[in-house]
């Protein structure tokens, strides 16, 4: 008799594709119905990240300066989701209260904030990098962070939580030369992921920072031509991630998957800091 024995396993595997199943489904629209608000979404990562939280269940806005870019990405986006292409430069707090304001209108409020809106100017060593430079890279990649999350910060208390992703760089963990103020910079961000974490749990705000490698974007392109001709590996696995690599992070750390996480950094870059 070894059919009880094989309906026993049948049903074991059955079961185990229903509860993969089920988490698969779980973990596509975790953020069902929720409002996500990204910044430097026009193109890149910022662009991959929009797309993979809309996949996600979320209601997006998307936030840069090249609206006709923005339109074009959120017309990429899933059917079935808002997605709200709001133009605005990170480095006018005029226009970053605009933009809050607006999400808040027109899609009822803000649960997921994705800072991700960033420049890295050419690069020259700090004694090289006057003070326009240093304000411009500082607003972009710093002020805006900041001012923005203190901005949603009351509107995603008022909704019981939420959930805020910063992009820092492995270059504000790790001092590359010639890469000083954008370096400076982005381990601004990792502090303030950290002091925001600290500070707004009781509000159920989690605040967790990603710090990516080299990255196939428009923004790391002359680092990737720089690395190709000579040669040089950019990391132990010998590869450049791809957009769609960050966002898959970022969906996680903005989803109740990772609701027991906050004031986290995690490297994605290759094993490039080992």
């Amino acid at each position: 008799m070894v059919w009880p024995t094989v309906r026993a396993v049948l049903t074991v595997v059955a079961m185990t594709g229903i509860v993969a199943t089920d988490r698969l489904s779980s973990m596509e629209r975790g953020l069902q119905g929720k409002v996500a608000l990204v910044t430097g979404a026009s193109r890149g990562i910022g662009a991959a990240i929009a797309r993979e939280l809309a996949d996600a269940g979320a209601h997006v806005a998307l936030a840069g300066r090249d609206e006709a870019t923005l339109q074009e990405t959120a017309r990429s986006m899933a059917p079935g989701n808002h997605a709200l292409a709001v133009k605005a430069d990170v480095a006018d707090t005029s226009d970053l209260d605009r933009l809050v304001g607006k999400v808040v209108a027109e899609l009822g409020g803000i649960d997921v904030l994705v800072n991700n809106a960033g420049l890295m100017p050419p690069a020259r060593q700090i004694y090289n990098v006057d003070l326009d430079e240093w304000q411009t890279v500082m607003n972009i990649n710093l002020r805006a962070p900041w001012y923005l999350s203190k901005l949603v910060h009351p509107h995603m208390k008022a909704r019981g939580g939420g959930a805020i992703v910063n992009v820092s760089s492995t270059s504000g963990l790790h001092h590359d030369i010639g890469l000083g103020v954008y370096g400076i910079s982005k381990a601004g961000v990792v502090m303030l992921t950290e002091v925001c974490a600290k500070e707004w749990a009781r509000d159920g705000i989690r605040v967790n920072g990603i710090a990516p490698g080299i990255v196939k974007t428009q923004l790391a392109g002359s680092i990737i031509d720089y690395l190709k001709t000579r040669n040089i590996k950019p990391n132990p696995m010998n590869m450049f991630g791809e957009p769609e690599d960050i966002a898959k992070l970022v969906r996680f750390l903005a989803s109740d998957e990772s609701r027991y996480m906050t004031g986290s950094i995690i490297r994605i870059d290759g094993g490039e800091l080992l």
